[in-house]
């Protein structure tokens, strides 16, 4: 290897490691002049900026990651879910370029010549023809799946609140992401596919039975509450008997102490009190 190859192999590589440590904006030219031995004008005459720099690690470890995962369109999406997810437990430094550029950039990717999005496009429509999507779902199935792979492993503090103490046994986490995507694509519904007719999924009758059990709940609902209903005004109308019979009891002579007493445990002393005075 020719010595000017040399230097700029131990730059990419030093370059790498601050960017994934630090991002684009906490990233220093010096630090990475000084973690590959050159001086940092050497980095600008070779790269223009520490702009252009970034750009050229992410694009780079990005070809890396293509040559080590085999594409999707290769192989099914359980194990495309768990090679992604290996990859990037056992690599994680291209997580992290992506995480601050997201951050850097508020969405805006970094490209050189056009390739990334030319490599975008190319899954985009892999996508479409493999699993007989429309265009209009063929990007949100993609995040779905890539999501599935890496969110765990981009927010483990996330993933230790949700999982405790499980959340060490990453083969148990990459295990449980494979088989959800296997059996989200074996029911992925139809209206999504394209040239589909509407038919019956695991999904529609999952939806089909929820919406069922929440008529039915409601139903319960609406019957007990006509109960109480009921239940209350045949209250009020003993009541209003009751308050009758008082009135008519102490009219002939019985003490309001002697009707309290007699109705004790339905009504109480004042309340009797206060009937025989209305």
């Amino acid at each position: 290897m020719k010595r000017s190859d040399a230097t700029k192999q131990a730059l990419l590589r030093a370059a790498r490691d601050e960017f994934a440590e630090y991002g684009l904006a906490g990233a220093r030219v010096d630090r990475i002049a000084e973690a590959a031995g050159v001086n940092k004008e050497r980095i600008y005459g070779l790269f223009g900026s520490k702009d252009k720099l970034f750009d050229v690690i992410l694009i780079d470890t990005l070809r890396e990651f293509m040559d080590v995962v085999q594409p999707l369109a290769d192989t099914e999406p359980g194990e495309y879910v768990g090679k992604l997810f290996d990859y990037h437990n056992n690599n994680p430094q291209l997580l992290r370029l992506m995480m601050w550029e997201g951050l850097h950039r508020g969405g805006e990717a970094h490209d050189i010549d056009g390739w990334r999005a030319q490599h975008y496009e190319r899954k985009f429509d892999r996508a479409i023809e493999q699993f007989g999507v429309d265009a209009q779902h063929a990007g949100h199935l993609l995040l779905a799946l890539c999501g599935m792979s890496n969110w765990s492993l981009a927010v483990p503090q996330t993933t230790r609140l949700l999982l405790g103490a499980a959340a060490e046994n990453k083969d148990a986490t990459r295990e449980f992401m494979q088989e959800f995507a296997r059996a989200a694509m074996r029911s992925f519904p139809p209206r999504m596919k394209r040239d589909a007719r509407p038919r019956s999924t695991p999904v529609n009758e999952l939806t089909d039975d929820f919406a069922s059990a929440v008529a039915d709940s409601s139903a319960k609902v609406d019957r007990a509450a006509q109960r109480l209903r009921d239940a209350q005004a045949a209250a009020d109308a003993a009541r209003d008997e009751l308050a009758a019979a008082l009135r008519d009891a102490h009219a002939e002579g019985t003490s309001a102490n002697q009707l309290a007493r007699q109705v004790s445990g339905t009504l109480s002393r004042p309340v009797v009190l206060k009937l025989l005075a209305e």
